[in-house]
């Protein structure tokens, strides 16, 4: 069951590539559209961000490959209330 919610600004990646590495499970790196990160499985929104909905299993992956964004663009909610994890 997804307890989480990842909010990823695809927007303003810059590419460096560090979330591809950390969490291929989660990314991959577009280079052939933008050199961007993809968000593996999210959903685009019209304001170019992506969403994605993962479980307590997943979340510890998340939250480092998260913490290593040199531009911290990937954010991660809790679904139940709301709170904003990272």
């Amino acid at each position: 069951m997804a307890k989480y919610l990842v909010k990823y600004d695809r927007t303003n990646c810059i590419g460096a590539g560090v979330c591809a590495a950390a969490s291929p499970k989660f990314w991959k790196m577009n280079y052939d559209r933008d050199g961007k990160a993809d968000l593996i499985g999210g959903t685009p929104k019209e304001d170019g961000w992506e969403e994605i909905e993962i479980s307590d299993a997943d979340l510890e992956e998340m939250r480092a490959t998260a913490e290593i964004c040199p531009v911290n663009v990937i954010h991660i909610i809790k679904k139940d209330t709301g709170e904003k994890i990272i």
